[in-house]
């Protein structure tokens, strides 16, 4: 994909994110990976502000800004990320209030539904680290080598994708498995999936589908 419609892409998923309720004010922040760059959300924006030309340009080998604005100052968690997973072509770090509640009270995010099952498969949990530090990038690092969601507690949520819309994707089902578990708990002991139960899920022919398309740009 070429690097305009990469950004047209990146604002537009900004705005979904927004409309989605995983962020709210100025919080968050996005990237994608465009050849030996990112291009990642601009610092002190709220996504509705956010051009495609204000997305900027940082060198994933030395971390050099190549464009004009100052990045997220999550900047070095999402290189870190794209540095250790090649796989990876996008970044979503959200806020989102029932990922954010279950978490830090004590509750984690399970299997108990078809689509979490599908589509993340993986989740890691990190306990509170002080945002936009070498600390946290450097935590998250290595958590997300073996996840495809990472849950900061009393902070927010990392998911990766090989496109936009499947970490997009991720996010919104992330948060919809915190609002599940909630509602869940309210009326007695929620039922995870099985293993089994989630083997039998990923053998089906129309979900290996879904996901392959999940991966196109």
């Amino acid at each position: 994909m070429d690097e305009k419609r990469l950004r047209e892409e990146l604002a537009s998923f900004g705005r979904r994110i927004l409309e989605s309720g995983l962020v709210v004010g100025p919080g968050g922040n996005i990237s994608a990976r465009c050849a030996e760059k990112m291009l990642i959300s601009p610092s002190g924006l709220s996504f509705e502000e956010v051009l495609p030309e204000d997305y900027v340009a940082v060198d994933l080998g030395s971390g050099a800004v190549l464009s004009e604005g100052r990045p997220s100052s999550e900047v070095a968690m999402h290189r870190a990320i794209y540095l250790v997973r090649e796989d990876v072509n996008a970044v979503v770090h959200v806020h989102p209030p029932f990922v954010i509640g279950v978490t830090s009270g004590g509750g984690s995010i399970e299997p108990m539904f078809p689509d979490f099952v599908a589509l993340i498969k993986r989740v890691a949990t990190l306990p509170y680290i002080l945002p936009c530090t070498e600390r946290l990038a450097q935590a998250v690092k290595e958590a997300v080598q073996n996840a495809e969601a990472v849950v900061l507690v009393n902070h927010g949520a990392i998911t990766v994708g090989a496109t936009l819309k499947e970490a997009f994707y991720r996010a919104q089902i992330l948060e919809e498995a915190a609002k599940i578990t909630t509602i869940a708990r309210l009326f007695g002991s929620p039922r995870v999936l099985s293993r089994e139960e989630q083997e039998e899920l990923l053998g089906l022919e129309a979900e290996r589908y879904r996901q392959s398309v999940l991966k196109r740009t």
